[in-house]
């Protein structure tokens, strides 16, 4: 039996199908990259992932973090345990 790694997405309006944030624990196989993620978040009705990415690319105006940290490629692989938040882009100064 293949060994399934828990990532915890959490998904902040405006992209959710509800007006509030969710956060929820998958549990994902083998070698998972962020785009695992968003399909199988997208698959369980948590994000659209057309609203997140377009291709293989980040749409402008989100944000993903890793551990709080920006990433910018969805092809980045994902460990067990990590903590991935979708948001928007937050202007301020």
């Amino acid at each position: 039996m293949e060994d399934r790694i828990p990532i915890t997405i959490k998904v902040l309006p405006p992209f959710t199908s509800s007006l509030t944030s969710v956060e929820k624990t998958l549990y994902l196989r083998g070698n998972p990259t962020i785009m695992d993620l968003l399909t199988e978040a997208s698959s369980q009705g948590i994000l659209a992932v057309g609203k997140v990415v377009n291709g293989d690319e980040v749409r402008d105006g989100v944000v993903i973090l890793v551990n709080g940290r920006t990433v910018f490629d969805i092809k980045s692989k994902l460990s067990r345990g990590d903590k991935v938040v979708i948001m928007p882009l937050a202007p301020g100064g």
